[in-house]
C-alpha cells in the first residue's frame, strides 16, 4: 500500500528573487565602490582644488530588470576632462573598460 508523504514545499519563487535581486545588488555596489576608488586614484590630472577627484562616483541602479552599475564625474566641467584636450584626463571611461571584464567574470560567478 502506498502512502502519501505530506511534506510541505517551502520555496517561494518570490522570496528566491527577492533574494537574488539583493545579493546581485551587493555585488553590483561592491563593484561600482571599487571602479570609483581606482578613477580617484589613477585620475591623470593635477588637482587645483580636489573637485573633480572628490566628485567621481561610482553607484549602480535596477532599470526594469536590467542591473546598471555607473561611473559619473558630478562637476559641471567634468565632460572636458573626459572628452576635450584629445582624452588626455579622461578617468571614466577607461576605469569602466578598464574593469568590466573583471567585474562581468564575477558576475558570472555569482550566477
Amino acid at each position: 500500500m502506498f502512502r502519501h508523504n505530506k511534506t510541505k514545499s517551502t520555496f517561494s519563487a518570490a522570496k528566491t528573487y527577492m533574494k537574488a535581486q539583493a545579493a546581485l545588488g551587493l555585488f553590483a555596489d561592491t563593484a561600482a565602490k571599487k571602479m570609483e576608488a581606482d578613477a580617484k586614484r589613477n585620475a591623470p590630472w593635477t588637482d587645483r582644488t580636489s573637485n573633480a577627484r572628490n566628485s567621481i562616483q561610482g553607484s549602480f541602479g535596477w532599470k526594469n530588470r536590467k542591473l546598471v552599475i555607473t561611473l559619473s564625474g558630478n562637476m559641471d566641467y567634468s565632460v572636458w576632462l573626459e572628452l576635450a584636450n584629445d582624452k588626455r584626463y579622461a578617468i571614466l571611461y577607461p576605469t569602466i573598460q578598464k574593469n568590466a571584464p573583471e567585474v562581468l567574470r564575477a558576475y558570472k560567478k555569482v550566477i
